[in-house]
């Protein structure tokens, strides 16, 4: 508007330099934007649900287990390796950088059928309760319904964590079984 350039919108027959074009565009604005709001609970209400009835998230392609249906099922080959990280770290007391050096040494794949072994996936695969046959939900959120950008949540203990019907591949700590009574009493 201030270069005196002016905008048709065609299916809505808004001219910009029009009296009335920035009022009809401002309010046509405003309500895309209370639709999206509306779409947004409508979402988390739905999420909500799931977690209820123990949705699994996500394609599947977790170390360990092959997704068969709405459930996950032991990949017995890949739980041996889940298996040998927990003995690694809990058992014998290594740690994460010599464990992935190790299952590089023994030919043991990743969950993407690489042999690139890092911190990160055996980082990620001690912290995952799945392998505990416990999800967590709540593990990232989304910033606001109009930038929709997912943020990690670094605080565990606002996860919602619910033992599932898929057989663990370790035994659950404590700590998740402490976690458990506390969430399926809220529920």
């Amino acid at each position: 508007k201030n270069l005196g350039i002016e905008v048709y919108f065609v299916e809505d027959n808004i001219w910009t330099m029009d009296g009335d074009g920035e009022l009809r565009l401002t309010i046509m604005a405003t309500l895309a934007q209370e639709e999206s709001r509306k779409v947004s609970e409508r979402v988390r209400a739905g999420q909500h649900i799931s977690r209820e009835k123990g949705v699994i998230y996500g394609s599947g392609n977790i170390l360990g287990y092959d997704r068969v249906g709405k459930t996950y099922v032991i990949n017995k080959t890949q739980a041996e390796t889940v298996r040998r990280i927990y003995d690694l770290y809990l058992q014998e007391e290594i740690g994460i950088t010599r464990i992935a050096d190790i299952l590089i040494k023994e030919g043991r794949l990743t969950a993407t059928g690489t042999l690139k072994w890092n911190v990160s996936n055996i980082s990620r695969i001690l912290n995952n309760p799945t392998y505990m046959g416990v999800i967590a939900y709540g593990k990232s959120y989304s910033n606001n319904y109009l930038d929709q950008k997912r943020i990690n949540n670094p605080h565990k203990d606002t996860y919602i964590y619910k033992k599932l019907d898929f057989e663990p591949i370790v035994l659950a700590s404590k700590e998740y079984h402490t976690l458990l009574e506390i969430n399926n009493s809220s529920l």
